[in-house]
């Protein structure tokens, strides 16, 4: 056989590896980012709980007074509102969780 088509060849059987030898390294990947996650202190982790737990309220800070209010969907400003993990924003599930963490409902 030619030796650029034999290169050829050996190229195909590279490729040809199933997905599943992909796997050690997307977990390997995974761990990475949680551990950089918890010692960051982004708390992206907890963000993608809460979106999975379909957890739509917004605990939001105040970057004026520092004040921590909850948003409830419907309420005016809910769509404008922007939860940034790393700087202590976060979700919640119940108005009740809100509440015991130390939130109040915001009035508007």
């Amino acid at each position: 056989m030619h030796p650029k088509f034999a290169e050829h060849r050996q190229g195909d059987r590279r490729r040809g590896l199933p997905l599943v030898s992909a796997i050690p390294g997307l977990i390997c990947v995974g761990l990475v980012f949680f551990i950089f996650d918890m010692l960051s202190g982004a708390g992206l982790v907890a963000a993608f709980g809460a979106a999975v737990a379909d957890c739509q309220i917004k605990g939001n800070i105040d970057l004026v007074d520092g004040s921590r209010a909850y948003y409830l969907p419907g309420q005016d400003r809910y769509g404008a509102i922007r939860i940034h993990p790393a700087d202590g924003e976060r979700w919640f599930c119940s108005e009740e969780q809100a509440v015991a963490a130390g939130w109040h409902r915001a009035l508007r």
